[in-house]
């Protein structure tokens, strides 16, 4: 990809194109995977990556659009660490009233679902529980709007779930029971306002590291004040250190952390 290296000053501007957009790192690793991701996108544009790069630079709105649908991070699967959505459920579960649970950078679906197949397995089928899923991409929500996964998302889910909650074979699609709990909105995570709240529980894992300091913490304080009054922020277990600023309680059991909002 001549005149596209690590140090090209068109892709280090692309770059702050996209950090302005979204607020994700300048970081390296992010270079390498905006690299790969101009090329794609070019190729479905019927365009060189230089010349992607030139139009992002210039702020044309469709090779933005493009460009975050290529560079956002989508990796993840079902029942990623278990032992928060165990922990979450054990503390949620017995509450009388409707949940609300917002999960932000939902990716393709697989985090939302799980919660909703768990939630489901303690026994809170007609309890009127709502599940807000988020994300920048609409690629990636149009996947999870369909609820249909390979054997790759499913890797880490276990095996009386994938029995309860999902049909098919080769091809696996989410139960209308655990479909119906769940909604879909496309959001920016840092330039839109949060759903509409307050949330039992607020989950971005794997998410946060992927942003600058200021805007990762810019982002905490968003999530935590989306919280009801009782709920739970749920971060992966790399990001907690990020939340340590937070006036929130840590929650400690069964392997998992969860940060609790005071009420």
């Amino acid at each position: 990809m001549s005149g596209l290296d690590l140090s090209s000053p068109e892709l280090l501007e692309v770059a702050r194109v996209l950090a302005r957009a979204t607020g994700l790192s300048l970081a390296s690793g992010l270079l390498r995977t905006l690299r790969n991701s101009l090329t794609i996108a070019a190729e479905e544009l019927r365009l060189t990556p230089m010349d992607l790069a030139r139009k992002v630079i210039a702020g044309d709105p469709e090779g933005v659009a493009i460009l975050i649908e290529h560079a956002v991070v989508g990796e993840t699967y079902f029942y990623r660490h278990p032992e928060q959505i165990a922990a979450l459920v054990a503390r949620l579960g017995e509450r009388d009233e409707p949940l609300r649970i917002w999960t932000a950078g939902c990716a393709s679906g697989e985090e939302p679902y799980s919660i909703a197949m768990a939630l489901l397995d303690a026994g809170r089928a007609g309890r009127a529980d709502r599940i807000v899923a988020t994300d920048v991409s609409e690629r990636a929500l149009r996947t999870a709007v369909a609820g249909v996964y390979s054997a790759w998302s499913l890797r880490r889910m276990p095996a009386h779930v994938r029995a309860g909650y999902l049909d098919g074979e080769g091809r696996w699609r989410v139960s209308e029971e655990a479909r119906a709990l769940v909604e879909f909105r496309r959001q920016n995570l840092v330039a839109d306002p949060a759903p509409p709240g307050p949330f039992d529980a607020v989950l971005c894992r794997n998410v946060l590291i992927y942003f600058e300091p200021p805007t990762a913490a810019e982002l905490l304080y968003k999530l935590s004040a989306a919280l009801a009054p009782g709920g739970y922020l749920v971060l992966s277990p790399v990001e907690l250190p990020l939340a340590s600023a937070l006036d929130l309680q840590w929650i400690e059991g069964g392997g998992a952390t969860l940060l609790r909002r005071a009420g």
